[in-house]
């Protein structure tokens, strides 16, 4: 187990104010329990789960904790990342596909080959003029085929590459997506993920004008019954519902997404809001109303 689980154990433990005894019941000595907050070893899987529990601290909660407390040590969440994707730094991305590409061949991981692949996609949002090669495409199809069941990481990966793959592609993945997640419905963050995945791929798709694809995946987002508190999610699937509608030749549908226009700007939802103003100027509708 990671030294840094047992920091972010002992920042807990020591924000409710127990001490290590209270903790450790009588499952763990509290010296044992001393050692692995100070990273001299580790505890069992058993041992750790019963120990948060005496802190009445859910798992999920504790990997939310760690992940924000180290999230710039991984490359995923690291605020780095995604200030230069905003800034178009390509030379970020260049220096990451050589450290990514020297681990690789030290140690042959696939998740770092498919990091090296996930980077050319990212350099190309940063400029278009940056070519993604076939090749990487074809890595990021299939790490994500390979892998039975999908969590935070391949999420990640199909979110931020869907715009680069080809509808068919897309199609294939989301497909699968709902085969291989199925697992992690049952937790609400990580279904929330899911509804931002395939919303995102419905834009992409509707943006091509690939409407039946694009409803094939709007009536899978029905079936999820994406419940009532995840309010920003019903808006992007009434607007995809809109704009699909529009799409087809049915003008009320233009009527539904000024009406989710309006909405956005009103609750200050400002993505979403730009995401919609985006979407009138590539169909070229006037949106003065």
């Amino acid at each position: 187990m990671d030294d840094s689980y047992g920091k972010v154990f002992k920042m807990i433990r020591e924000s409710k104010n127990m001490s290590l005894k209270e903790v450790a019941g009588d499952f763990v000595t509290p010296a044992q329990l001393s050692r692995f907050e100070n990273g001299k070893s580790n505890l069992s899987v058993d041992t750790f789960f019963y120990c948060l529990r005496r802190m009445d601290v859910l798992q999920g909660e504790f990997s939310s904790l760690f992940d924000a407390y180290f999230q710039d040590q991984d490359v995923r969440l690291s605020s780095q990342l995604y200030k230069s994707i905003e800034t178009g730094n390509i030379g970020y991305f260049k220096k990451q596909i050589r450290e990514y590409q020297e681990r690789f061949e030290e140690n042959g991981r696939k998740s770092d080959r498919v990091l090296i692949a996930v980077f050319h996609v990212m350099m190309n949002r940063c400029d278009s003029t940056q070519i993604i090669p076939e090749a990487e495409k074809e890595v990021i199809a299939d790490y994500l085929m390979s892998v039975d069941e999908w969590c935070f990481y391949e999420l990640w990966i199909l979110s931020y590459c869907a715009r680069a793959l080809s509808t068919k592609l897309l199609e294939l993945l989301c497909s699968e997506l709902l085969n291989r997640t199925q697992f992690f419905h049952t937790i609400t963050e990580n279904r929330q993920r899911i509804y931002r995945v395939l919303l995102n791929v419905v834009s992409i798709l509707l943006d091509r004008k690939e409407t039946i694809v694009a409803a094939k995946f709007i009536h899978s987002l029905d079936s999820l019954d994406i419940m009532e508190g995840d309010l920003y999610e019903r808006q992007q699937l009434k607007f995809a519902k809109g704009h699909l509608n529009y799409l087809q030749g049915n003008i009320k549908g233009l009527e539904t997404m000024k009406k989710c226009k309006e909405i956005a700007d009103f609750l200050d939802c400002y993505d979403l809001s730009q995401q919609i103003e985006d979407t009138f100027t590539h169909l070229q509708i006037c949106n003065d109303f």
